[in-house]
């Protein structure tokens, strides 16, 4: 595979990756440059032993949890209301008062992730989010397949719980 494909690939949801785990635009620039920079040198060794998504994923959460580990800052994945996730969540076309109702969802359900804590979070997000696997989560956290199950099903019920769903 050469780079330029990986790159235009995996671009956006790395940035986006970047970008709720660093909650800085510059911060996330950078990130996502140094990232890029190792998927390059890597690419020549990469041997096709898992899915191309996994092992982008899995250089970028190595180097974005070491990064932080680097500034003694905790993980701090964001619900960001410019994220196209969240805003494909409030549809413009609906009415005043749907839209209203979707607001407040999504206001409740931004508070109730930024509650969660980090490893609930990050699971949350690559499987909803980046739509991954269980097994690719499980590769790119380098976790056992039912941690992440477990992990996945707890992090929706509290979800449930904060945001008022039965």
């Amino acid at each position: 595979m050469v780079f330029d494909e990986v790159y235009e690939r995996f671009r956006r949801p790395i940035w986006r990756l970047a970008r709720r785990l660093t909650d800085n635009d510059d911060e996330a620039f950078d990130a996502t440059q140094e990232i890029f920079l190792r998927v390059w040198r890597g690419l020549a060794g990469f041997r096709g032993e898992a899915k191309v998504s996994t092992w982008v994923f899995q250089i970028a959460w190595n180097y974005l949890r070491g990064h932080h580990r680097r500034r003694g800052r905790l993980l701090n994945l964001v619900v960001d209301q410019s994220d196209e996730i969240v805003a494909r969540a409030a549809d413009p076309s609906a009415g005043p008062e749907r839209q209203a109702v979707s607001s407040d969802l999504l206001d409740r359900v931004t508070a109730a992730m930024d509650g969660l804590p980090e490893h609930y979070r990050i699971v949350v997000w690559l499987r909803d989010g980046e739509e991954l696997s269980y097994t690719e989560i499980a590769e790119v956290l380098d976790l056992p397949i039912g941690t992440v199950r477990s992990r996945l099903a707890r992090a929706r019920t509290a979800l449930k719980k904060a945001v008022g769903l039965p």
